[in-house]
């Protein structure tokens, strides 16, 4: 039998000061990320589901703009999104068949100087 013979005990380490702190740096860059970003996509999918809303019950044909708009802003209230502007769901028709187009842009200060810009685009037929 062969005799495997283990490294010693002074070539053996861990993590470095560096290395702990590089880890300690992405951990925390991650999480600012994620937590200024995520309320964003949040949001956007509390609109996309009215909107969805509206489109699957068939209440969208007989709405105009302005109703369309007020339905999304009283589901966005009991949701708590707050910083939506309503201008930007319009009402099409395609073929006598109402469309609802979802469109803009949101700036979100990430650090310092820093902002990401986050835009939807989005037709619910």
């Amino acid at each position: 039998m062969k005799n495997l013979s283990l490294p010693m005990p002074d070539l053996q380490r861990g993590f470095s000061k560096f290395g702990l702190l590089m880890m300690l740096v992405l951990l925390v860059s991650g999480l600012t990320f994620g937590l200024k970003i995520l309320p964003v996509y949040l949001d956007h999918n509390f609109v996309k589901g009215v909107a969805k809303d509206l489109i699957a019950d068939g209440r969208a044909a007989a709405l105009t703009q302005g109703e369309i708009r007020e339905e999304i802003a009283n589901g966005l209230r009991i949701n708590n999104v707050r910083d939506f502007n309503l201008n930007s769901v319009t009402l099409e028709r395609e073929n006598a068949e109402p469309v609802l187009v979802i469109e803009y842009e949101r700036r979100v200060p990430l650090v310092a100087n820093i902002d990401v810009i986050i835009s939807f685009d989005d037709r619910i037929e």
